[in-house]
């Protein structure tokens, strides 16, 4: 390959980064209201078969997101009744930790 090939490879990339960041800049900035969204999506011409999709698929990340959300919220407050037992005990967090997992064992 010449240097006037990869001069002009390495352009081309420049550009194809270039519109990529501005393509980010144009979604974000047209996230701030429902009404700059809806006028993004527009722009976009999508069939309906595509929104259809484009819909779907936001359900699908909306709900996978509330659950990721409800299991941290359930690990936390485990967590938090895990440090209260532990310290009603006089155990330190790991040790009660160990104890359970010890019990469990014993149990199987």
């Amino acid at each position: 390959m010449s240097n006037l090939q990869l001069e002009d490879a390495f352009r081309s990339a420049l550009i194809e980064i270039e519109q990529e960041k501005q393509h980010v800049t144009e979604l974000s900035s047209a996230t701030r209201a429902p009404r700059q969204m809806r006028s993004y999506i527009d722009q976009l011409q999508w069939s309906d078969k595509q929104l259809i999709t484009f819909r779907d698929t936001l359900d699908e990340m909306i709900q996978e997101r509330k659950e990721k959300a409800l299991k941290a919220e359930r690990t936390q407050t485990y967590r938090a009744k895990l440090i209260n037992m532990a310290r009603e005990l006089n155990m330190s967090y790991d040790e009660l930790v160990t104890t359970m997992v010890d019990l469990e064992a014993i149990k199987k």
